[in-house]
């Protein structure tokens, strides 16, 4: 037995004296994060205040490897990121569902524990985790290290730290309501259980109607990240990133809104849209958030969501002294009108007054020329041209396409459409469809903090602003 024990130590020595290096040191003070510190220091005493004491929440931050996947590899902790990342649990989640739902629901339903980790958890498939929930009672978050308050997107940013916690939290609330089958109706056909496979885009997601690549994973993912995303992004931004995807996932998009709106108040009783509000109202407050600019109050949205009724070009109008007018498209105009009212015909002379965009859907729209029948009558008729226009939200820009017949109502059918349509095919057809316009508040002089901002629009050549029409707009 002694030679044995003799051989071990000499083994020992020599695979300790194998294993050093020159200047080699390892400076970590693994102490301060050992389960049996009891220290009571100024992190543990604010944890107790804050979480512990009003909420029986506890924050694991000191390192233990049970709390997460032995197999697999990740960091401690910083200590100076546990305060900030639990503040920030509080003040954008817990307090708006406490405020909203009460103190018994928040007792209720709030997980008990956060066991909180450095770095992200790699997957096999390259994906990484960045929280989980355990059995409605446990939250563990990873990458806490790079946690910024800055509300910038981003993997660090406060909104997506959030996003992270308030779909875990989610997916609490669904193990104690289940969520109704009608939500997994809606996009059944395309969940995808690989979501990170590269072709799975996030360009693709969104066409399919998923506010997200990871949505598709599955119909419980999916759930959770609309929730999450309309509660830490806010209304702004899900109304754009809908305006902004093909008609048919917008209607798959509202679906899910609904059923998420619905679900909190059939579940839990709970109003979703003041939570909404009082979760955004945090983050604006403390950290500085702010919406995207609402693109539900550009021209594009207007005319894609049918809300124009018309935008009136009425030549020697005073708003054409006060801000200007494009040279390029009054030659344009000047000329088709100078053409009807001196062809050879003098029976069929007419004298155009103004031209009307008429918008009958949100994607016809009737240009229409208001005439008389002599030089100093009144507008009595209306030469009636139809046209398709398609709109890229994304870009402001606008394409017109000429439909035929031409001219379904007004004065076409009663001769007008013989004595304008030559002109009309010289000067205005090729003007309308051998352009892309982009769609705008013009004038320009106009500013957001004018009274007169969005009463008026209209169209700019794209690449050419100094080419362009506008007027008054009238809705519907």
């Amino acid at each position: 037995m002694k030679k044995i024990v003799i051989i071990c130590m000499i083994l020992q020595v020599l695979l300790f004296l194998g294993c050093s290096r020159d200047n080699d040191t390892v400076d970590v003070d693994m102490s301060i994060y050992s389960e049996s510190d009891l220290t009571n220091s100024a992190l543990d005493k604010w944890l107790l205040t804050n979480l512990v004491d009003p909420y029986n929440i506890e924050v694991v931050y000191r390192f233990d490897r049970n709390n997460t996947e032995v197999s697999r590899d990740v960091s401690p902790v910083k200590l100076e990121r546990v305060q900030p990342m639990m503040e920030a649990v509080l003040n954008c989640y817990i307090r708006p569902y406490e405020k909203i739902a009460g103190k018994t629901f928040i007792k209720t339903f709030v997980p008990k524990q956060y066991a909180l980790f450095g770095s992200v958890l790699y997957n096999t498939n390259g994906s990484v985790v960045l929280g989980t929930a355990d059995a409605g009672r446990k939250v563990t978050l990873y990458d806490v290290n790079n946690f910024s308050e800055s509300v910038v997107e981003g993997d660090a940013g406060v909104r997506r730290k959030l996003r992270t916690i308030h779909h875990e939290f989610v997916h609490i609330m669904n193990q104690n309501v289940i969520i109704p089958p009608s939500f997994a109706e809606i996009t059944k056909a395309d969940y995808y259980e690989d979501w990170t496979n590269s072709s799975n885009t996030e360009t693709l997601a969104k066409s399919l109607g998923f506010v997200s690549r990871y949505a598709r994973g599955k119909y419980t993912e999916d759930f959770a990240e609309m929730a999450a995303h309309l509660l830490v992004m806010g209304q702004v931004w899900f109304d754009n990133y809908v305006l902004t995807a093909p008609r048919s996932a917008q209607l798959k998009l509202r679906a899910k809104e609904q059923e998420v709106v619905d679900y909190y108040k059939a579940a839990f009783g709970l109003d979703f849209r003041a939570l909404q509000n009082e979760t955004q109202l945090a983050f604006k407050t403390i950290y500085n958030a702010k919406d995207p600019t609402d693109i539900t109050q550009t021209l594009p949205i207007w005319l894609g969501t049918n809300k124009v009724k018309s935008i009136l070009y009425t030549p020697g109008a005073s708003h054409y002294t006060s801000y200007g007018i494009s040279t390029a498209f009054t030659t344009v105009y000047n000329n088709f009108v100078n053409a009807v009212a001196t062809q050879s015909t003098v029976t069929e002379r007419r004298f155009v007054k103004n031209m009307a965009l008429n918008f009958s859907s949100d994607s016809t729209v009737t240009v229409s020329f208001g005439y008389a029948s002599t030089a100093t009558g009144a507008i009595g008729f209306y030469a009636d041209y139809d046209f398709g226009f398609k709109i890229n939200v994304a870009t402001s820009e606008i394409v017109f396409t000429k439909k035929v017949p031409e001219g379904t109502t007004g004065s076409n059918n009663n001769g007008a459409l013989s004595r304008f349509k030559p002109y009309f095919e010289q000067y205005i057809l090729p003007y309308m469809t051998n352009r892309v316009f982009v769609l705008n508040w013009l004038p320009t002089a106009i500013t957001p903090t004018d009274p007169l901002y969005r009463t008026f629009g209209g169209f700019y050549e794209k690449d050419n602003s100094t080419n362009y029409f506008y007027g008054p707009i009238e809705l519907k």
